[in-house]
């Protein structure tokens, strides 16, 4: 079954509405095609240069990253759960990389390099994840989100999501709604959430 990265499945969905999540019902079904492929090197965007802490940008690079498993060593939830409100995915787990690890407690933005994955499923039975979503912080200053870059696709469906915040695409299915995390109770699900992050895990 096709299916778009945001959006209402009648069945096997892995995403639900964003309407009643973040106000917004957003488009997907194709890549944003923009910031993709061309905002720089792995070293240059995250900062780090270390490829097991940093997502690499890109939909290729980013599928061929996830296929090595190697963020399942970074800080981790400990089993996929139902989504946290707001979020408009059904049921995932989140893995932060050292850079939140190391400032969850914190409240300060967070530094150049900051990533996450989330394995997105249908169930909390699935064996294995059906898609997944990144987001990589590329500069110091977030910038309303255009300095963030996002990665979201299904195994079966495809690349639905893959550019930077401030892309047309990318900021209607993804930055819209990241932008308002740690902004009110409502949208701090879990401590230390804060700048584009709903859930930094420690």
């Amino acid at each position: 079954m096709q299916m778009s990265f945001f959006g209402t499945f009648v069945a096997g969905s892995i995403l639900a509405s964003t309407t009643a999540a973040c106000g917004t019902t957003t488009p997907g079904g194709a890549s944003s095609g923009s910031g993709g492929t061309s905002s720089g090197s792995t070293s240059e965007a995250g900062g780090s240069g270390d490829s097991s802490q940093t997502p690499p940008i890109g939909a290729t690079a980013v599928t061929a990253w996830l296929a090595t498993g190697v963020y399942k060593n970074w800080h981790c939830e400990t089993a996929s759960h139902t989504a946290r409100s707001p979020s408009p995915h059904s049921v995932d787990r989140v893995c932060s990389n050292d850079i939140i690890a190391n400032n969850a407690t914190g409240s300060a933005p967070w530094p150049q390099g900051a990533a996450a994955v989330k394995e997105l499923y249908t169930a909390t039975t699935d064996a294995a994840p059906g898609g997944y979503a990144v987001y990589l912080k590329t500069q110091a200053d977030s910038a309303g989100g255009a300095n963030w870059y996002f990665y979201g696709a299904l195994t079966a469906g495809g690349t639905t999501v893959d550019g930077m915040g401030n892309d047309a695409t990318v900021m209607a299915t993804c930055t819209s709604c990241h932008l308002a995390a740690g902004s009110d109770a409502a949208h701090t699900p879990s401590p230390g959430g804060r700048d584009e992050v709903y859930t930094p895990v420690h």
